[in-house]
C-alpha cells in the first residue's frame, strides 16, 4: 500500500508578494498544513517599517473584504472606523481603527446596546501575535470552516471569561477589553482566516497618546 503523504507545512508568505497573498484562496490541504505564526513571521511586510507596514495591511484588508454595518458577533475578528466615540473628549486616548476579537453584544442597566470585544492594538505585537496565535489554536475548526470567506456565523464559546481562562499567562486582557456602541461604529471589515497575518500588522491609529505610550500605559496596566 502507498504511503500516504500528509500536506506540506507551508505559509506561503514567503513565496507570494503582498498583492498576490492577499487575493489567495487556499485548498483544503493548504487550511490544514497553515500555521499563523510562521504566516506572521514569514509575511512579506515583516520587515517593514512599523508606519508603512500598518498603512499598507490598511489597504490591502479595505480592498479584499467587504464592508459590512451588521453587529459583530462573538468569535468575528474585525478591523473598523470608530473615530467618533460617545465621550471622546473624557476618553484620556482611544484607537480610532480598533483590531478586535467580539465577545458579542450586551445591553447595559439602562438597555443599551453594546459590542463587547478585545482591541489587539492595545498590546505590543510579541504579545497581540501570541493572543491570536493561541485563540486561532483553541478555535481551529471555526477558523478552518471560515478560511477562505469571513464567518457570519457566531463562536458562541467565546466570551471575556473564556479568553480571560485562555491567556492566562497574560493577565492584561482587561487593558484592551473595551465596550463599542454599534451606531457608531463606521465601515467594518469581517476578515478571514487567510488574512489575520496581514490584520495582525495594523497599528491602530490613536488619538491623544502615540503608540509608545499605549504600550507604556499597558506594562504599567
Amino acid at each position: 500500500m502507498p504511503k500516504i503523504q500528509k500536506p506540506e507545512q507551508t505559509t506561503l508568505s514567503h513565496v507570494l508578494n503582498l498583492k498576490e497573498l492577499s487575493k489567495k484562496i487556499y485548498s483544503e490541504d493548504e487550511i490544514k498544513a497553515f500555521r499563523l505564526d510562521e504566516s506572521i513571521n514569514d509575511h512579506p511586510l515583516a520587515r517593514k517599517p512599523t508606519s508603512i507596514r500598518s498603512k499598507l495591511a490598511y489597504k490591502e484588508i479595505v480592498r479584499n473584504v467587504k464592508p459590512t454595518k451588521k453587529y459583530v458577533l462573538p468569535g468575528q475578528i474585525v478591523l473598523f472606523n470608530y473615530s467618533q466615540p460617545k465621550f471622546k473628549e473624557d476618553l484620556e486616548y482611544y484607537d480610532n481603527y480598533p483590531l478586535c476579537i467580539s465577545f458579542g453584544i450586551f445591553r447595559t442597566e439602562d438597555g443599551n446596546i453594546r459590542e463587547c470585544m478585545l482591541n489587539l492594538h492595545y498590546y505590543p505585537p510579541f504579545t497581540r501575535a501570541k493572543i491570536l496565535q493561541q485563540v486561532f489554536t483553541h478555535f481551529r475548526p471555526y477558523f478552518e470552516k471560515y478560511f477562505n470567506e469571513a464567518s457570519t456565523k457566531p463562536n458562541t464559546v467565546v466570551s471575556y471569561k473564556m479568553l480571560k481562562h485562555l491567556l492566562k499567562t497574560n493577565q492584561k486582557i482587561a487593558f484592551g477589553t473595551k465596550m463599542y456602541i454599534p451606531v457608531l461604529r463606521g465601515a467594518t471589515y469581517n476578515i478571514p482566516a487567510r488574512l489575520l497575518p496581514t490584520a495582525f500588522y495594523t497599528e491602530g491609529k490613536f488619538s491623544k497618546a502615540t503608540l509608545q505610550q499605549i504600550f507604556h500605559f499597558w506594562r504599567q496596566f
